[in-house]
């Protein structure tokens, strides 16, 4: 159990934040290897990543917590623009989750949607960087692209971010407000998991696969900040080469 926890808090610390689908890669795990990631396991490995999300991004939320007690009307318009971001994927997810919960098993429709993913994230390679701030709009639009990543092998990551770049917004900006955007809908994952569990076994695991998905997640950010700016599009290449392998496969 301890190795699997190991192995599975890597992989959801580097796939939830690389443009590359954890969901999708979770699902191919699950079906080629037949790795299944146990619902307990799943809360604790969500909430590494959450905790690294809040570390690696504990100045701007800083700034914006203070920026709230003084009323600040810049740091309110941002946090209204997450809320607003946030309304597309619990609407859509309400609406369609028998769908979603559908889509796991079928590898068909992960190769598809992965392809989908590599196809959105070359584009970003030819789009010209903007130098916009992140707008109502914007948020919206992004927002709305982040809902299609409830199903495996759309990234969050990737369609939140190319949005932003296709959108003209600066990639540091984008960058940040995409992983900001995720912090609810992490939050209510973890949430909707944790209320499943009836009872806690194999608790040092449980704990080492949380501290593995913190640390990898923290590992994925300073990477994929490094690479936003000027190769995010490389990302793309590896989904359509894993989109390929597993679409021939089937």
């Amino acid at each position: 159990m301890i190795v699997l926890a190991i192995i599975l808090g890597i992989l959801q610390g580097l796939t939830e934040f690389l443009p590359i689908s954890s969901s999708g890669h979770l699902a191919i795990l699950e079906h080629y290897f037949g790795v299944a990631e146990p619902v307990t396991l799943a809360v604790f490995l969500h909430f590494g990543t959450f905790l690294a999300t809040l570390v690696y991004f504990s100045r701007p939320i800083r700034d914006l917590m203070r920026g709230m007690v003084r009323r600040d009307r810049q740091s309110i318009g941002y946090i209204r623009n997450i809320c607003i971001g946030t309304i597309p994927i619990v609407i859509f997810a309400f609406l369609f989750k028998r769908y979603i919960e559908q889509s796991f098993t079928n590898l068909t429709l992960v190769a598809l949607l992965l392809g989908i993913t590599g196809a959105i994230l070359i584009l970003t390679g030819v789009v010209v960087r903007g130098t916009k701030k992140i707008t109502l709009v914007s948020a919206v639009l992004i927002g709305v692209s982040q809902m299609f990543a409830v199903f495996p092998g759309i990234s969050r990551s990737g369609v939140t971010i190319a949005s932003g770049l296709f959108l003209k917004v600066k990639p540091d900006k984008v960058f940040t407000f995409s992983f900001l955007l995720s912090l609810p809908a992490i939050a209510g994952a973890f949430f909707l998991e944790a209320v499943s569990i009836s009872s806690l076994e194999n608790i040092p695991s449980l704990f080492i696969g949380m501290v593995f998905s913190f640390l990898s997640g923290l590992v994925a950010l300073k990477i994929l900040r490094l690479l936003v700016e000027k190769y995010f599009h490389l990302f793309g290449i590896y989904c359509l080469v894993i989109s390929l392998i597993i679409y021939l496969a089937q």
